[in-house]
């Protein structure tokens, strides 16, 4: 059997894919955390997704451009959401500090196998010590269907944050829905995992 062959993706493949709403996996749960209070820090290379984000919650916002990573904030009237537009590897603790809470809702299935290293050192490296960090993951046959999302394997998770964190697989949710069906696979489950700092 040949080897799938892996869309390679960058901002620019995400963006084409928001104009063109092929976005099906994309759902936006921050509205629940910012009613309860949380400050909310956002990273997202697709300008459009973090207006459409603001415009859908109507909310109030201002744009400022960070001209040292080539990009730009997002911030609420209130300053409880403070959303980047950038390039996630050149976010750092710089900008807001410590996470104590981080979601990574759709990042690490979307970003290229071999940037897989590099995205979990950084993300690591913005944790305070008491952070609880929820990370879920996509399992379904990568060779029906070679992604974007892409497949993330349970022993991936532990081989990119094991010898750093504590890892707790909470949850594992068939997810299979009707338009997974152009993908070709016949499976689809969700994971989700809580780790913390060792």
């Amino acid at each position: 059997m040949s080897e799938p062959q892996f869309t390679k993706v960058s901002p620019k493949y995400w963006e084409e894919k928001w104009d063109k709403r092929k976005i099906g996996f994309h759902r936006s749960h921050m509205d629940n955390l910012w009613e309860e209070g949380h400050t909310i820090i956002g990273v997202e290379c697709v300008r459009s997704a973090l207006e459409e984000f603001f415009e859908e919650q109507s909310i109030k916002y201002t744009v400022s451009d960070l001209q040292n990573i080539e990009g730009s904030l997002f911030t609420s009237e209130d300053k409880r959401i403070r959303l980047y537009c950038c390039d996630l590897f050149k976010f750092n603790s710089d900008f807001e500090g410590k996470m104590d809470a981080v979601w990574d809702r759709g990042s690490l299935v979307a970003i290229n196998k071999d940037e897989r290293q590099r995205y979990s050192e950084n993300l690591t490296n913005l944790l305070s010590p008491d952070c609880r960090y929820l990370l879920e993951t996509l399992e379904y046959d990568e060779t029906k269907y070679p992604g974007p999302p892409f497949y993330v394997s349970e022993q991936q998770v532990h081989d990119l944050f094991g010898d750093r964190m504590n890892i707790t697989k909470l949850e594992r949710v068939d997810s299979l829905e009707e338009r997974h069906q152009s993908w070709g696979i016949d499976s689809l489950f969700e994971n989700l995992f809580l780790m913390t700092l060792k």
